[in-house]
């Protein structure tokens, strides 16, 4: 048999009081008060001369049924099992291709090795271009010309370094940080000092 969850009704816990502890379990916790489950119960059933303050009783059976205990067992409960889904969901993700780094890498590669065999073939390095040059006032010849595909050479840099990066091979000057300097020594100037550089 399943043992019984703390917000559960209790053996030998009235109905009626369980009903009302529901209510005081299901407030959010910064919200949550005997005076607050009580009011909502009398503004239902004395909507014209509602009482303002609960009974003693009220107090005895709360903390006779640890309502406060149950609450936040419930509470911890719903954080933990919300803390697991959001663990499935991201398992979920991450199991994804290219959340992968080798999934990352095999395919940043590919390209690469496609870029590299264009680099190979002259054709596409050396690219034919024709400009029309003015050699007199309404004459114009046919110049051929060639020019290096540097873009070319641009992208497959752009994929190498997106390797590195996913590898962690190049440090930009950005991610370098400074630790452990002791307190006394200053980079550049000392601000004890006149401003002037050391």
């Amino acid at each position: 048999m399943e043992e019984r969850k703390p917000w559960e009704q209790m053996e030998g816990e009235s109905a009626k009081w369980f009903s009302r502890f529901d209510e005081f379990r299901l407030m959010k916790p910064w919200e949550r008060s005997i005076v607050a489950v009580f009011l909502l119960e009398e503004t239902e059933k004395n909507r014209e001369k509602p009482r303002k303050k609960p009974t003693g009783d009220w107090y005895e059976v709360a903390n006779q049924w640890k309502w406060e205990e149950r609450a936040d067992a419930y509470h911890k409960h719903r954080r933990s099992e919300r803390d697991r889904q959001i663990a499935e969901k991201e398992a979920d993700i991450l199991d994804i291709p290219y959340a992968q780094k080798y999934e990352r890498v095999k395919e940043l590669d590919k390209k690469i090795r496609d870029l590299l065999k264009e680099a190979d073939d002259e054709k596409r390095v050396w690219l034919p271009d024709v400009k029309s040059i003015q050699t007199g006032e309404d004459t114009y010849e046919r110049v051929n010309l060639v020019h290096f595909n540097a873009p070319l050479f641009t992208v497959i840099d752009k994929y190498l370094a997106g390797i590195a990066a996913e590898m962690g091979e190049r440090i930009k000057k950005k991610d370098i940080e400074v630790k452990g300097l002791p307190p006394n020594i200053y980079i550049g100037f000392d601000p004890n000092q006149d401003g002037t550089e050391l």
